[in-house]
């Protein structure tokens, strides 16, 4: 499963009676097109460990629009910009801020900006979680902290 032939779009049974033109609309409404007309095989492009001609980049951004096509309401993305311009992690912020209010985002991230719109921005140094509250506390204690190894 997972093509637009069979309809099933990556776990979401929900799109199993839509038509290609159907599931196409979906990806323009969310934003994903501009993402997906990158590819020569769209949503159907596949992504292999060996003997790929995808850069990580290209993988992180199919992995990206299989899920949100899911429609999760729980949505962990580690480090999922890492790899990738910032032309294109701008368009993945965008779309993850069309995501339903709904869906609990967990970003994982090293880029400051990345979780520049985060209701909660979270520290991890050495097993060790702190709460940095606002963003600009966040970059306070980035700034004012000396990471422990």
């Amino acid at each position: 499963t997972g093509t637009l032939g069979d309809n099933i779009v990556y776990g979401n049974v929900s799109y199993h009676s839509s038509s290609p033109e159907q599931i196409a609309m979906l990806l323009e409404e969310r934003g994903l097109m501009p993402l997906l007309d990158r590819f020569e095989q769209g949503l159907a492009t596949p992504v292999a460990q060996k003997g790929d001609t995808l850069s990580i980049g290209q993988k992180q951004i199919i992995a990206f629009i299989r899920a949100v096509l899911r429609d999760p309401s729980l949505l962990i993305l580690d480090e999922a910009t890492a790899n990738i311009d910032t032309v294109t992690e701008n368009t993945l912020q965008e779309i993850i801020k069309a995501l339903p209010a709904a869906t609990t985002k967990v970003v994982i991230a090293h880029r400051l900006h990345t979780i520049a719109n985060a209701d909660e921005i979270f520290f991890v140094n050495n097993a060790t979680i702190t709460p940095a509250g606002s963003f600009d506390h966040a970059v306070e204690m980035i700034m004012g902290s000396a990471r422990v190894s």
